[in-house]
């Protein structure tokens, strides 16, 4: 196995957790040739920090910062854009709070050799060029946590292939988080790159579900791990979050789900969705901390509506050269 590997890691005011993200990479048994840092113009000193740590002068390290906060979605767009100029043969993604155990990157890589000498009688053409491999996401306490979309894509009788390669430890998916995810480098140059205008939440969705459709299939790898450090280790819910200000945030969550809707799903009743939000709201007119949820996911939801013809000609314009 002889591939070269770039990864893409995205910080912001995360400095603790982003010296142990590195440092897991800089450890792992299958090498990465280069680490693209991109930081969101963090203010909690992480440059500092990186320079007392010596990733500064770290000859794999190329630290790129940001102007400003372009959130998760302008983060990972600037490192994929950038790995368009790197001689890599797949881009390794994920957060500053993602911890990979050590063979994490060796086991992903042994993932895309088992498709490519397992061809399916019922599938063929599946595993010749497969878009990415994910990683077996947990949390500090060895929760389950991002988990990904089982693939629907039917065999030649119809019946779904998601358990093509089970015996292998692989599970075929429609799409995952950007959280320890291997992207086959022609991938994107076939498909182009996120939608950096998410901001945050659903970039990844919207980019791993046009990968699998426009480019091959995706796979789930159960022994390689990595270990999300996100605060609060449950599922992301509105109404699950307690911090004000990123309570506020949840309106991406709403926009960017319902701009996925309406463009993979051909789910034209958001108007529908929006009526039952309404009607939500108003059964819990009296609760003001619920109140204040459904506001936050109205809101959302009406940018998606007003929003999606944007979006679907910027997704439009990166697969413009795949034959749909």
């Amino acid at each position: 196995m002889n591939k070269s590997i770039v990864a893409v890691v995205v910080t912001y005011n995360r400095k603790s957790l982003l010296m142990e993200c590195l440092q897991a990479i800089l450890e792992q048994t299958y090498p990465v040739s280069k680490i693209l840092l991109i930081d969101n113009a963090s203010t909690d000193g992480t440059e500092e920090t990186l320079s007392e740590n010596g990733y500064l002068v770290n000859p794999k390290i190329n630290y790129i910062k940001m102007k400003v906060n372009t959130g998760g979605s302008g983060g990972f767009y600037e490192g994929m854009k950038r790995t368009m100029q790197e001689s890599c043969n797949w881009v390794w993604v994920m957060d500053d709070d993602t911890i990979p155990t050590k063979t994490c990157l060796e086991n992903l890589l042994d993932a895309e050799e088992i498709v490519r000498k397992k061809p399916s009688d019922a599938c063929p053409d599946s595993a010749v060029n497969p878009s990415f491999f994910a990683s077996a996401i947990y949390g500090p306490d060895n929760e389950f946590m991002n988990l990904p979309v089982i693939s629907k894509k039917p065999s030649a009788n119809g019946y779904a292939y998601w358990y093509q390669f089970l015996k292998d430890g692989l599970v075929s998916i429609q799409s995952a988080t950007f959280v320890s995810i291997l992207v086959n480098k022609n991938a994107i140059l076939r498909c182009g790159l996120p939608c950096k205008d998410y901001f945050i939440w659903g970039d990844d969705t919207e980019y791993t579900t046009r990968l699998t459709k426009y480019y091959g299939d995706a796979y789930m790898v159960g022994n390689s791990v990595a270990i999300h450090k996100r605060i609060g280790a449950k599922e992301l819910s509105i109404f699950n979050e307690e911090n004000p200000q990123r309570l506020k945030m949840f309106h991406y969550f709403f926009r960017n789900a319902s701009i996925n809707r309406q463009y993979y799903e051909n789910k034209n009743n958001e108007i529908v969705y929006l009526c039952t939000l309404f009607l939500k709201y108003i059964k819990n007119i009296t609760n003001s901390m619920n109140r204040r949820r459904y506001q936050i996911m109205i809101k959302g939801t009406i940018e998606g509506i007003t929003q999606y013809k944007k979006f679907r000609k910027y997704i439009d314009s990166q697969i413009s050269q795949v034959e749909k």
